[in-house]
């Protein structure tokens, strides 16, 4: 047991003695480089100025860090991951992202000849993972045609153009007359999830926009604690906007839940979340033993 505490006050020690030397990294999808420092917001050299990609920032970010996201109008295909200790705070330093008002998206393009034509004007694209889908277009999701509770199909059902249905593990997508889909720059939600936190602590995420992400715009897996998320919108990811699980605490403030495919907040488990000043599309799932 004496090692036990000795070991946690130490842990301490060092947490307190890295948030009282707490960096600022910038990210820069345009001007900035993932060979660089991130210390500074403006290139300076060849290898000073800002990281191009925030995974990038968070690599190199410590406890009580903050990472700072430019919004070049330009989205960031990106999936973040918040681990342990390196990427956590305390309630006085938090670990902080501040997007600015960027786009963190898991859109990828479906490539040129991926689509095959499955019958007159319905065109289908086979996803390397299975599950739940997104069809993009313009930066937005298409509408999608859904099974009714307990109904199952045995083939397609009658799709209206620019409506698509998941069918035995393909994408289908009726489109106009003599219209080729390669020529849309159709998009599919291709990464899992835009935030992941797993055994971290005292965060702060805010400002940014986490779309069309195949499972959750932001996932807390489980052992989550002291999570504040601001001013964010969730919208259009495969699953949920925003899904929290196992022992997780979290708050959802002054932020747009909308149009998620599946849910808009899934609780599950032993999770708690509190929503404060948030616009929310549909109530929140609750699925908890």
């Amino acid at each position: 047991m004496k090692t036990v505490a000795f070991l946690s006050v130490a842990t301490i020690l060092l947490n307190l003695a890295a948030a009282a030397n707490a960096e600022t990294y910038y990210v820069n999808n345009r001007t900035g480089a993932d060979r660089n420092d991130g210390l500074v917001d403006t290139p300076l050299s060849n290898i000073t100025g800002p990281v191009k990609s925030i995974s990038q920032a968070l690599k190199l970010a410590s406890f009580a860090d903050t990472i700072i996201v430019a919004n070049t109008g330009v989205p960031y295909y990106d999936n973040l991951s918040f681990q342990g200790e390196k990427n956590s705070g305390d309630p006085v330093r938090p670990f902080r992202l501040i997007g600015n008002g960027a786009t963190i998206t898991g859109a990828m393009v479906v490539p040129d000849g991926a689509w095959r034509e499955a019958a007159r004007d319905v065109w289908k694209v086979t996803p390397y993972r299975k599950g739940f889908f997104q069809l993009i277009r313009d930066g937005k999701a298409l509408p999608e045609v859904r099974p009714q509770p307990g109904e199952k199909w045995d083939t397609i059902p009658d799709l209206e153009v620019d409506q698509w249905c998941s069918w035995n593990g393909s994408i289908y997508y009726r489109v106009e007359r003599l219209v080729d889909p390669s020529t849309q720059r159709l998009a599919i939600a291709r990464r899992s999830c835009g935030i992941t936190v797993f055994a971290a602590h005292d965060i702060v995420i805010s400002d940014l926009t986490i779309q069309h992400f195949r499972l959750d715009g932001v996932n807390l897996h489980d052992l989550a604690t002291g999570v504040q998320l601001e001013k964010l919108t969730l919208r259009e990811n495969g699953r949920a906007g925003l899904a929290i699980g196992g022992s997780s605490t979290a708050q959802l403030r002054a932020s747009d839940v909308e149009r998620n495919r599946v849910d808009s907040v899934l609780i599950q488990e032993a999770a708690a979340i509190s929503l404060e000043d948030c616009i929310l599309d549909a109530e929140p799932t609750v699925r908890q033993k």
